[in-house]
């Protein structure tokens, strides 16, 4: 539930309208909510004739997803927001393929635990099965349709790649398409814009890799792993569009900060971990 204190500047607001200009709330949010105005219930069409509390509560929506507990590394939590540092070897999402044990999974036994009622895990961000790092969970479909068009999410990664980069960054900018059924995506003048940019940290000579910081400013699937690979500096470890003989065990590639506008403060929040000790271990 939230409330919100009616000043004097929004009387003759419809209540939809409020909530939408003023509070930020996105037209399918305002479908599953119940409004009052001072402890009575009315319409998101009524409008707004002196100054009072409002609140709003969103109805109840279940999940097919079966609780299991599962570790968690909480990085941040408050009443909108969670944010985990998901480890290696761990799915988000159940996929038609996959249904067995996932973060999705983990986080729904969470919440279960915490709150005592099912509640639906809003991913904002998924990462790859061997990607590591932060993910942020929104609680409500208010904080997730907040950060979807209002949120400014920036999203950071450490990338141990093969191969001496050079520069000490590099803008990349190319469409990204997915061909026919392949899981492996490509770089194609038809496909999605896609960008990343990609900043040199430390380079190691005598192993012969870099370590980088790729900030992503569009979110496709394999975005990262594709640019890189396609300037030819493969992620270690990526089966997938890089060396499949290197050995390592999954592709080093970690989310290791995030940052976004906050629904309830409207102030940034930048949130920053360590790299796992196998991706540390190369360099």
């Amino acid at each position: 539930m939230k409330k919100f204190k009616i000043e004097k500047e929004h009387h003759g607001y419809k209540i939809s309208e409020y909530l939408r200009e003023v509070q930020n709330y996105s037209g399918r949010s305002l479908r599953n909510i119940e409004v009052f105005l001072d402890g009575k219930k009315v319409r998101t069409t009524q409008k707004i004739r002196k100054q009072g509390l409002l609140k709003v509560v969103e109805k109840e929506k279940g999940t097919n997803i079966k609780p299991i507990k599962i570790p968690l590394d909480i990085v941040f939590e408050d009443e909108d927001i969670l944010v985990v540092n998901k480890q290696p070897y761990l799915i988000t999402h159940p996929t038609k393929k996959k249904v067995d044990v996932t973060l999705a999974n983990g986080i729904v036994h969470y919440f279960h635990e915490k709150y005592g009622k099912e509640m639906v895990p809003r991913f904002y961000n998924r990462l790859d099965m061997d990607t590591s790092g932060l993910i942020i969970i929104a609680k409500n479909s208010f904080t997730q349709a907040f950060l979807q068009n209002f949120g400014d999410v920036k999203k950071y990664y450490m990338a141990l790649v093969h191969g001496i980069i050079k520069e000490e960054m590099i803008n990349i900018e190319k469409p990204i398409a997915r061909v026919g059924d392949d899981l492996r995506r490509k770089i194609l003048d038809e496909g999605q814009y896609a960008k990343t940019v990609v900043k040199t940290i430390k380079r190691n000579e005598e192993k012969n890799i870099t370590l980088t910081e790729c900030e992503l400013f569009t979110g496709r699937t394999h975005q990262i792993r594709v640019h890189l690979s396609n300037e030819g500096y493969p992620i270690l470890g990526d089966k997938l569009y890089g060396d499949m003989n290197d050995n390592v065990k999954r592709q080093m590639l970690h989310s290791y900060k995030v940052s976004f506008i906050h629904p309830r403060t409207k102030e940034r929040k930048e949130l920053e971990i360590e790299m796992y000790d196998d991706m540390k271990e190369f360099m």
